[in-house]
C-alpha cells in the first residue's frame, strides 16, 4: 500500500508537468511576471514533495524536517511581497501610459526649457523622464527596484506638469498681475539700555507684493503689510517709539498699503521713464524692503534713521540704451547646497525611519542670463513734505535727486574656470542722493515731532557703494544733513545737532559658484556682519508723559547674522546683536544692550 500511495504521488507530481509541455507555446506568450509566479510554484511544488518523501521514509528526522517547513514559510513570504511588489509596481506604471501622451498632444507655452526671470515668464519645464532601461537579464528583486525608480521618476514628471498647468492660480494670477510676499517670524531674547532682560515672539512681517505688468512700457506694483504694534489697551501717542534692537512699537495693529507705484517707460529701448507713486525716495542703501536691503535680522542705522516714504513724481533715467539684440544663452547654472540645518534635519528624519522614494538624477533646467543693465542711472522726484517744517508755506518744495554708476566683470575668464576665485567675478555699484528735507524720513519726523517748527528743512546727502567679489558681498553707507540742527527740547536746552549714520558690511556665501548674482539671497548658507554708527543722535527730551526721551538711536551696532536656505522659499537665520549707548555727559545712559534673535522667513 505505502508503494501504491507513493506512486499515485508520483503521477500526481508529474501530470502538472506534463500539461506544461503540451501549453508551452501558450505559456511562453505569457508576461514575464506571470512566469516568474509559475515558476515560484513550480519550485514550491518540488520543494513540498521533496519534504514530504523523506518525511514517511525517516520520522525520525524531526528537527530536520522543522527546519527545513520553516526555511519554505520564509521563501512563500518573500515570493508573495515580491509578487505583489511586482503586480502592483507594473500596474501602476501601465495605468498612466494613455494620459500622459494625451498631455503631451497638446503643446503648451508653460512647459519651456528656461528657468522663469520674472513672474511673468513661463514656469520650469517638468524634469525629463529617465531612459528606459532592459530588465531581461534581471532578477525578480533588481526589477522590482527598478520600477520603484521609474516609478517615482514618473510622479515627479507628472507632479510637475500638474504646477505649470496650474501656474495660473499661483504667483502668475493672469497675464498682467504677479503675486509674491513673505512671512516673518522671529524669536528673541534681550536685553535694552534701561529694562531687565525680556523673551519676545512676534509676526514680525506679513507682506503681500502685486507686480502689474500690463505692457513692457507700463508696469506697476502694489504692497499690503500687516504691522504688529503695541496691544490695544497700551496708550498710543503720536510718536515712534525705537528701542536699541531696532524693532518698533508703532501702535495698534493694523494691515496698510506700504508701497505702491507705476512706471511708464521701458529702459531696454528708452533711456527715460516716468515713475508716480508711494514708495521710499533713494537715500543711501534704503529701498524700504529690509529683507532686500541687507541680510541680517536687525536693521542698520543709517536705514533707521533715513528711510523715507513719500508720495512722489518724477523720472528716471538709464544711458545709454543698450541694443536690441538676441538674449544670451541659456546656461546650466549649479544649485546651491544648504550645508547645516537641511542635511541634519534629513539625517534625523532616516534615524526615525523615514526613507524617501529613489530617484535618479536629473538634467539641470538651463536659465537665461539676466540682460546687463546701462551703467549709467539716476532719478529726480519731488514730494510734499511734513507742512509743520515750513508752516507759512504750502507749495510742493521738497525734491530727491539721485545719480549712480554700476559696472561688473569676470576677469575675461570664463565662468567654469572661477570656482576656487576669491575675486571674480565682481560687481561695483556706487551712487549718491540728496534730500531737500532729511527731517520727513520717518524716524525723524515722528521723533522730533514736537520741534519740527523750530528745525525747519534740513537738507541732506548720501553715499553709498555696494560691490561683490567672489563669494564676498561689500556694503558702505554714510549719510548726514548737511547743515547743523539748532532747537530748545522739552527742558529748555538748547540742542545743535548734524545727524549722520554711517555702516560698513561684508558677507560670505558658502557653497558658491560663479553663477550666483545676489550673495546670501540664491540659497545655500552665508554669514554677515554689519557694523552702523550715529553721531548727534543721543536724542531729546520732550514733555509728553513726563521727562522722555526721544530720537535717540545707539550710538554704535554690531549684527552678526548666520542664515541658511533649507529649501526653496524658506530661510533660518539667527542672529547676534550688540548695541552701544551714548555716554551720560551727552544725555545718553552709557549701557550696553545685547540680545539673541532667530528668524523664519517664507517668500513665496
Amino acid at each position: 500500500m505505502r508503494m501504491i500511495s507513493i506512486e499515485r504521488n508520483e503521477a500526481r507530481a508529474a501530470r502538472p508537468r506534463a500539461r506544461g509541455r503540451e501549453k508551452g507555446g501558450e505559456r511562453s506568450r505569457l508576461p514575464r511576471a506571470h512566469a516568474v509566479r509559475e515558476s515560484a510554484r513550480a519550485a514550491l511544488a518540488l520543494v513540498s514533495l521533496a519534504l514530504l518523501v523523506p518525511s514517511y521514509a525517516a520520522a525520525a528526522d524531526n528537527e530536520e524536517v522543522a527546519e527545513l517547513r520553516r526555511m519554505l514559510q520564509e521563501v512563500q513570504a518573500q515570493n508573495r511581497e515580491l509578487s505583489r511588489r511586482l503586480g502592483a509596481l507594473e500596474a501602476a506604471q501601465a495605468a498612466p501610459r494613455t494620459k500622459p501622451a494625451r498631455a503631451q498632444e497638446r503643446p503648451t507655452p508653460a512647459l519651456t526649457a528656461a528657468k522663469p526671470s520674472t513672474v511673468f515668464d513661463s514656469p520650469p519645464a517638468a524634469p525629463p523622464l529617465p531612459e528606459p532601461h532592459d530588465t531581461t537579464g534581471m532578477g525578480l528583486e533588481e526589477r522590482v527596484k527598478e520600477l520603484e525608480i521609474g516609478w517615482a521618476a514618473q510622479e515627479n514628471a507628472t507632479r510637475q506638469i500638474i504646477q505649470n498647468a496650474l501656474s495660473k492660480t499661483g504667483p502668475k494670477i493672469n497675464s498682467y498681475l504677479g503675486l509674491s510676499g513673505v512671512v516673518e517670524v522671529t524669536g528673541s531674547r534681550f536685553r535694552d539700555f534701561t529694562g531687565p532682560t525680556r523673551d519676545d515672539l512676534i509676526l514680525s512681517t506679513t507682506e503681500l507684493d502685486f507686480d502689474i505688468a500690463l505692457s513692457n512700457w507700463l508696469t506697476g506694483s502694489l504692497v499690503l503689510t500687516f504691522e504688529k504694534g503695541t496691544p490695544a489697551t497700551a496708550p498710543t501717542t503720536a510718536f515712534v517709539t525705537v528701542s536699541p534692537t531696532g524693532l518698533e512699537a508703532t501702535g495698534p495693529d493694523r494691515f496698510t498699503l506700504d508701497r505702491t507705484h507705476m512706471l511708464i517707460g521701458d529702459f531696454t529701448r528708452f533711456p527715460i521713464a516716468a515713475r508716480v507713486g508711494r514708495e521710499v525716495v533713494p537715500f543711501g542703501t534704503s529701498t524700504g524692503v529690509a529683507r532686500l536691503d541687507t541680510l541680517s535680522i536687525g536693521t542698520p542705522l543709517t536705514t533707521e534713521v533715513f528711510e523715507n516714504r513719500e508720495t512722489t513724481a518724477g523720472l528716471e533715467f538709464a544711458w545709454p540704451t543698450q541694443p536690441l539684440m538676441p538674449p544670451p544663452a541659456p546656461v546650466v547654472v549649479p544649485p546651491v547646497r544648504p550645508l547645516v540645518i537641511a542635511p541634519l534635519v534629513e539625517q534625523w528624519a532616516r534615524w526615525l525611519g523615514y526613507t524617501p522614494l529613489p530617484q535618479r538624477p536629473v538634467r539641470l533646467t538651463p536659465v537665461t542670463p539676466l540682460i546687463e543693465p546701462p551703467p549709467f542711472y539716476g532719478s529726480f522726484f519731488v514730494y510734499k513734505g511734513n507742512e509743520l517744517l515750513t508752516p507759512s508755506n504750502t507749495k510742493i518744495q521738497d525734491f530727491n535727486a539721485s545719480l549712480g554708476f554700476r559696472t561688473s566683470g569676470h576677469c575675461g575668464v570664463p565662468y567654469e574656470e572661477l570656482w576656487s576665485s576669491l575675486v571674480c567675478p565682481w560687481t561695483f555699484d556706487f551712487h549718491m542722493d540728496y534730500d531737500t528735507s532729511v527731517f520727513n524720513s520717518r524716524f525723524l519726523q515722528s521723533a522730533y515731532l514736537p520741534f519740527l517748527d523750530q528745525i525747519g528743512r534740513v537738507p541732506g546727502i548720501a553715499a553709498s557703494v555696494k560691490a561683490s567679489f567672489g563669494p564676498f558681498a561689500v556694503v558702505g553707507e554714510v549719510n548726514s544733513a548737511i547743515r547743523p540742527v539748532r532747537f530748545f527740547d522739552g527742558l529748555g536746552t538748547p540742542k545743535n545737532i548734524t545727524p549722520m549714520t554711517w555702516q560698513a558690511s561684508i558677507a560670505y556665501q558658502f557653497d558658491w559658484n560663479p553663477w550666483i548674482t545676489e550673495i546670501g539671497h540664491q540659497g545655500g548658507d552665508f554669514i554677515s556682519v554689519a557694523y552702523s554708527g550715529s553721531k548727534d543722535m543721543a536724542g531729546a527730551i520732550a514733555l509728553i508723559t513726563g521727562e522722555t526721551r526721544v530720537g535717540f538711536v545707539p550710538k554704535h551696532r554690531l549684527l552678526v547674522t548666520w542664515g541658511e536656505w533649507v529649501m526653496d522659499g524658506l530661510k533660518l537665520a539667527l542672529e547676534y546683536s550688540v548695541n552701544w549707548d551714548y555716554p551720560q555727559s551727552v544725555g545718553g545712559t552709557g549701557a550696553i544692550a545685547q540680545g539673541v534673535f532667530a528668524q523664519a522667513q517664507l517668500n513665496f
